[in-house]
């Protein structure tokens, strides 16, 4: 069974600052041949408005990126609102700054064990999304290791990154199979050099052992591959377009 390539939107961010912007996004994306999104990065939109646009484009959001604070303080919101969506993962792009050290993640650990449970009790799922910063050493521990230590196995997941996975010093293969039955969507970016920059490019055009990462997300039992390009030097639609035809040749439609 061929694998579906998804975008993450936060590629595009800077075209989707209005619900006409948002619009016009969508349609792009569709165009270019992606099915599944991950709704971050976009400006203020009506959660139904935004539902009816997928609908209209024939995507599917699969995962969001919602707001740190919103899961805190206004989780009904956050639940009613992928109700709407038909999306079933809520995702969190990453630990606040200032809860980045030792007793930070613990904190931050039993905070969204609770969350992700009561979201798990609505029917829905919580994925936390990773960058290099949580492979930062405590001691004997890791920022990363406090969160898969120290959450619910059953309704806490991850959407690794593999290129901040490779960035913090880790194998994404590796990381992927560790996190096998609490992984449902993984984000696909490579890494290049350019003039001795560390640089992101688009899927297979760079450094990044691919077979094994994609071996190891079917062993993981991945369902969604989202592509995303935080910056780089191609117009990010075209990165979108470049990544997506170079997937193709993979096996990926």
């Amino acid at each position: 069974m061929a694998k579906c390539a998804g975008a993450q939107l936060y590629t595009v961010r800077e075209y989707a600052r209005t619900p006409e912007g948002i619009a016009e996004v969508f349609a792009r994306v569709r165009k270019i041949g992606y099915k599944t999104v991950q709704a971050s990065g976009l400006g203020p939109i009506a959660v139904d408005e935004l539902a009816a646009i997928a609908k209209a484009n024939d995507i599917s959001i699969v995962i969001t990126h919602t707001p740190y604070d919103q899961f805190v303080h206004d989780l009904d919101q956050v639940i009613r609102d992928h109700h709407t969506l038909g999306c079933t993962i809520a995702g969190l792009g990453a630990i606040p700054k200032e809860l980045r050290h030792e007793e930070g993640y613990r904190a931050f650990a039993r905070q969204f064990s609770a969350i992700a449970d009561e979201l798990a009790r609505n029917g829905l799922k919580f994925s936390y999304h990773n960058h290099h910063f949580e492979f930062q050493s405590f001691g004997k521990r890791r920022g990363i290791d406090i969160l898969i230590e120290e959450t619910n196995p059953e309704t806490f997941l991850f959407t690794p990154d593999v290129y901040w996975i490779q960035v913090g010093g880790g194998d994404p293969a590796a990381w992927i199979r560790k996190l096998k039955g609490r992984v449902e969507a993984v984000h696909l970016k490579d890494l290049t050099i350019i003039d001795e920059q560390q640089v992101m490019t688009e899927i297979l055009a760079g450094n990044l052992n691919w077979p094994a990462i994609f071996d190891a997300c079917e062993e993981a039992g991945v369902k969604w591959y989202l592509v995303e390009r935080d910056a780089g030097p191609t117009e990010a639609f075209e990165s979108l377009r470049i990544s997506y035809e170079n997937l193709k040749t993979v096996g990926f439609e």
